[in-house]
């Protein structure tokens, strides 16, 4: 059913500018062109690419910071310098940082989740950019201590419930190169630790074997189906009764909900919706992103979240759009020294990515990028709004 606004254009305030944020703008834009008001909250002054933190200290990394305003402005929307502070639904309005009420017709939850140290251990918990030289003085450690003849052992940390594990083998098969090219070899030794029942097995079975094989090739340990409850003495404690001898830990972060005030949330502060993104209890609401309940946490997923969010809001107003997919399609580019791997499989099964595609340097989609927006990713290529290309896997057939 159409819902009539009394404003000549329907307003749409987007709470964060991550992937999901910019995602939303750009989306909404194609679709509903001058049919929406677009204002996007924002403290931040940077849109800052962070899956690209991994390999800032082994690889040369392309562009990964824009002015946000500047990003902002192109996409077609108008930037509020201020971060969400509460949702006042029934007066359909947003509280901001700085005591702006700004009301709205549609509203779009964004901010993301919030990365969370969990393990008390000598290391560093990677977040992301912030955490690159931390994680290089913590290799550099490393050589200095084998250096003086010690063995060190180095684990790289998948916490249980960890929204997105990629990181983990990325930063641990790029660590083993960087240890190597400085003479240290296998006088360190590396793991990963993770509560994975299979690495990287929410890409199916290929993916699995393709980062074992990969790991053993670079001399790697694997413990998975591993949760870790902490660190001490030297040790990692696993449940229910295992431990494995760790000196240096690189752990991700545990991933938290936003709690945002005045809108339903899970007991874990994510907030709480349905499969299209509406919120529980509040109609022109809606969350995409990693602020949302999906378990899985990435950017590429966001993106194809605040597609359908954008795809609810012009089916509110009346206004056709293209076929937004009912399940995700997760892409995932994995970094490691010896080349790149493009991974893809369908969330919902049933199509012929559904048990994982796993491509060796040769992109799956296009551009091939880390973060796959069906939007956002030839946006920052600075190609104007054109789509997301998925591109058949070698040697299969072509879909028709």
């Amino acid at each position: 059913m159409t819902t009539v606004h009394p404003h000549s254009q329907a307003r749409v305030v987007i709470a964060g500018a991550r992937f999901a944020g910019l995602e939303a703008v750009l989306a909404l834009r194609a679709f509903a062109a001058g049919a929406v008001d677009l204002r996007v909250l924002s403290p931040h002054a940077q849109f800052v690419y962070t899956p690209a933190a991994t390999g800032e200290l082994f690889r040369l990394i392309p562009r990964t910071r824009w002015p946000l305003g500047g990003l902002i402005e192109r996409a077609g929307a108008r930037l509020v310098p201020a971060a969400l502070e509460a949702i006042e639904a029934a007066k359909r309005r947003i509280i901001t940082s700085d005591g702006q009420m700004i009301e709205y017709d549609y509203a779009i939850v964004a901010v993301g989740g919030r990365a969370e140290a969990w393990l008390d251990a000598p290391g560093v918990t990677f977040t992301g950019p912030d955490d690159v030289p931390s994680m290089g003085r913590a290799l550099d450690e490393v050589v200095v201590r084998v250096e003086s003849g010690q063995r060190v052992r180095l684990a790289f940390v998948v916490p249980p419930g960890v929204g997105w594990v990629i990181p983990a083998y990325e930063l641990a098969l790029m660590a083993r190169r960087y240890l190597n090219e400085r003479a240290v070899g296998d006088r360190a030794q590396l793991m990963v630790v993770t509560s994975e029942d299979l690495p990287l097995g929410v890409f199916g079975q290929h993916a699995a074997q393709t980062v074992s094989e990969a790991l053993v090739a670079a001399n790697i340990a694997l413990h998975a189906g591993a949760i870790v409850q902490g660190w001490a003495e030297g040790r990692l404690r696993i449940v229910p009764d295992r431990s494995v001898e760790v000196d240096v830990v690189i752990a991700l972060p545990m991933i938290r909900g936003p709690r945002v005030p005045g809108i339903a949330q899970t007991p874990t502060g994510f907030v709480d919706a349905d499969p299209d993104g509406r919120v529980r209890g509040e109609r022109p609401v809606f969350v995409a992103g990693d602020a949302g309940p999906f378990p899985v946490k990435q950017g590429g997923l966001a993106c194809q979240q605040a597609d359908r969010v954008a795809a609810a809001i012009c089916a509110d107003l009346g206004i056709p759009t293209p076929e937004i997919p009912a399940w995700p399609v997760m892409r995932g580019l994995l970094w490691t020294a010896d080349g790149d791997y493009f991974l893809r499989r369908d969330l919902a099964g049933g199509r012929d990515e559904s048990l994982g595609t796993v491509s060796l340097e040769t992109a799956l989609w296009w551009p091939p990028g880390k973060v796959a927006g069906r939007f956002l990713a030839p946006f920052l290529q600075e190609f104007e709004l054109r789509e997301l290309v998925d591109i058949p896997a070698p040697g299969t057939p072509q879909r028709r």
